[in-house]
């Protein structure tokens, strides 16, 4: 019995676990909002992104800012993030779920944000979204749905390339 605790213990040296959080992430202060930069790649599970940092708000997602996070699930975007930029979460190949509050104040998402996302399966674009960049859901090889608003005025080309399972 002792012997297989040892190894169990042993493991988990071996082998971190690091659930996401928010000393994942790095940004930048501008005036008086917040910008998400970075996360670290070991970040895995769900990330909730916080609505404020030091007491700022956060307003935008900055490009490439979850490049290659690959063990992240899940992410919550809070409702004050204006902006996503270009790839920012290009090769999270595990993201299965992209949530956005009730009172999203989003108005566009860049070019390639959602790039080789292969495990979304949906997503529900928030009603205040204006222009979604080109190649945003590319290689989303698992994307069945996709809900788009009326607000919607421009959607980039090639935006659903390669998302060989899109229904609807």
């Amino acid at each position: 019995m002792v012997k297989h605790v040892l190894i169990i213990f042993l493991t988990f040296l071996i082998i971190p676990l690091h659930a996401a959080d928010i000393s994942d992430l790095s940004y930048d202060t501008i005036g008086d909002t917040v910008i998400i930069t970075d996360c670290e790649t070991s970040a895995t599970g769900e990330l909730i992104i916080p609505d404020t940092i030091g007491g700022k708000p956060v307003t935008s997602i900055g490009r490439s800012a979850f490049y290659n996070c690959s063990s992240l699930i899940s992410i919550n975007i809070p409702d004050g993030v204006t902006n996503i930029g270009e790839k920012v979460f290009f090769k999270c190949t595990s993201l299965t779920n992209i949530a956005f509050g009730k009172n999203s104040k989003l108005t566009s998402i860049g070019e390639g944000a959602f790039y080789s996302c292969t495990s979304l399966t949906s997503i529900t674009i928030p009603d205040n979204v204006i222009s979604i960049g080109e190649k945003v859901f590319w290689k989303c090889t698992s994307l069945t749905s996709v809900t788009i608003p009326d607000s919607v005025t421009s959607i980039g080309e090639q935006a659903f390339s390669d998302c060989t399972s899109l229904t609807s």
